[in-house]
Order: structure tokens, then sequence, then C-alpha cells
């Protein structure tokens, strides 16, 4: 099931009495808890009823004895394993009988709760959730599961925005394109951002851009955009920022390379009439990235860009055999944009 799955069922008061935490947005799983132990805990009584086991490789007599105990003045107790327990990946065959025995025939007084970020599918203990439908799926978020979740959190911090901001954060944090990227870190760049307007309700574009850090490949495609649109000075002082800031000229290319070939993608597709949301598909690429393209594609035609990345190619060639300086044809190729 999907986290928004188990929410709705919390709400209801309708939890079961064993889940697999799922996926690597722990982090989420992390939020979750704490509403379920809200919502099942009577207030003021989680450390009689609250339990988390995180040292490796626990006592599995222990946490089950835990499980089994009847909770104190509340509801339900809840037991949490985490990851780091290592208790869902063991392969201690006693652990794993008497999990899986414990799974089948659980406490109904209690909720334990297994995290994993990566379960192997193989375990018979995994099996054994997934038939109970047990296993709660902390997959990656879509763009639209993203936007809809930075939407709920700023509301909650009593702040408003347009959906242009929140693309615009979306792709600057790197979420979508990065699998390092986490809604932890996420998470961790909305805090910024609410603390910098402080009790200014509205979040707007200035915000985003003063705030968030920029990656040197969104100043890339800002130096490309200022190149193409006629500022070559702006352009110029873009890169030579990139090299006081260590970048090397080789690595500089092959970003501004990437970009052009972007490019190029983005304007062959839309003459087959395609959508943005098909060519963001297609090409693999945030929808706002493909909607800036497509609204500066007046600058430049499918046979220039063609053409480019041909004098790209000459210009790699002669920089790595030593017939041209990388900085000297890096500027000179910006100039020619």
């Amino acid at each position: 099931m999907k986290y928004q799955e188990l929410m709705k069922a919390i709400k209801q008061k309708e939890v079961r009495p064993v889940y697999l935490f799922a996926g690597p947005e722990q982090y989420i799983g992390n939020m979750v808890e704490h509403t379920l132990v809200e919502t099942v805990i009577a207030p003021g009584l989680e450390q009689l009823n609250l339990a988390v086991f995180e040292d490796k490789n626990p006592d599995i007599s222990e946490i089950l004895s835990v499980c089994e105990t009847l909770p104190l003045m509340s509801e339900k107790r809840v037991v949490i394993v985490r990851e780091s327990a290592g208790l869902t990946k063991t392969s201690d065959k006693k652990t794993v009988e008497a999990l899986n025995k414990y799974i089948e025939r659980p406490s109904g007084s209690t909720v334990l709760i297994l995290c994993d970020s990566s379960p192997d599918k193989r375990k018979k203990v995994y099996k054994t959730l997934k038939e109970q439908g047990a296993i709660v799926d902390y997959d990656k978020l879509n763009k639209i599961d993203l936007e809809k979740w930075i939407g709920r959190r700023l509301k909650l911090a009593g702040k408003r925005t347009s959906q242009r901001v929140v693309e615009q954060f979306v792709m600057d944090t790197l979420y979508l394109e990065n699998d390092n990227k986490n809604m932890e870190m996420v998470d961790n760049e909305l805090n910024k951002i609410i603390d910098y307007v402080g009790e200014r309700d509205a979040i707007t574009l200035e915000d985003i851009e003063t705030v968030m850090p920029k990656s040197v490949e969104d100043n890339v495609f800002k130096m490309v955009d200022y190149a193409m649109g006629g500022n070559k000075g702006a352009a110029l002082k873009m890169l030579n920022q990139f090299y006081l800031e260590g970048e090397g000229p080789f690595g500089v290319f092959g970003l501004l390379l990437r970009q052009i070939r972007m490019m190029l993608m983005v304007k062959l597709l839309s003459e087959k009439r395609m959508s943005p949301d098909t060519i963001a598909k297609e090409a693999k690429l945030a929808p706002f990235v493909v909607k800036k393209v497509l609204q500066n594609g007046r600058r430049y035609r499918v046979a220039g860009l063609k053409r480019t990345m041909i004098e790209a190619a000459e210009l790699d060639l002669k920089m790595k055999t030593g017939q041209i300086d990388p900085e000297f044809g890096l500027e000179w190729f910006v100039l020619k944009l």
C-alpha cells in the first residue's frame, strides 16, 4: 500500500498489528510513525507504550516480549524496529522463525513496525507480510505527489505560494533527477525558506533564488540562456565565476554540451507536435525545464543547434589534443552561441 492509504487508515483508527515500512523514503515513514503514535497512544503515556529498537542484532525474544505486553492505560502499544537493527535482513534461522510466527499471529493490542529501505523480497518474512497486505511503500515521490507534499507542508507552516514557485523549488532541489536526493533533504531546504521569509506568509520566486543553492548545472543553463539571448557579457562573467569557484573548463564544457543536446532533443520532439508533458516524459526531463526551453525556443533553430553540436565535437578534439587552450576554446565557444 502507499503511505497515503495508511494515513487514511490511521485517521479512521483502522491500524494493522504489523507493518513493514519499505523503501528509501524512511523520512516520510518517520512522519507517519509520529501520526500513528499520536493516534493510538494516549497523550503523555508514550514512555510507557512506545519502544524503539535500533541497536544491531537485537534479541528477538526481547522484541516479541515487548510486543506481547499489554499497553498501560492506552489503546495500543507501538514497537518500532529500525533498519539499523538488521532484523528484516537476518539469516539467523531461530530469529526468522520466531518473527514469522509472531507475524502470523500477532498481538491485537500492539502495532509492530519493521523498517527496511531495501527489503529482500525473497525472505520469508517479506512474503508473509506481502500476503497480509502489510507492506507500506516509501518509494521516491513522483512530481505530482512531491508537489502535493510541499503544498501541505507549506500550509501547515502558514505559508502560501504559486504553482510556478513550487515547480522552481522542485527543480532546484534536483530531487526528481538525482537518486541520492531524499525527502529529508527537501524538507531541510523548505525549512530554510520558511525561516527566511519569517512572518511574511507569501513565498516568492525571489525567495527561492536567494535561499536555494544553485548547482553548477543550473548556472550553466543560465549561462547558455544569456549567450543565446545575446547577453554575451553576462555569459562570460558567469564562465569566469565557474573558474574562480574551482570548476575546470572540461567539466563546464561537458555540462554546456548536455544543455545544448537537451535543447535539441526538446526542439525535435516539439516539431512532432508533442505536448510539453509528453516531451518531458520522452526526454526524461522535469516539465519545468521543458517549458523553459520551449519559451526560449524562438532564439534558436534545429539546424543551428545541430551545427553547434558539430562545432563542439571539433573543439573537444582540439582541446584534448592540445591544439587549443581549453579556457580560450570554451570562451570562443560561448561567444559563438
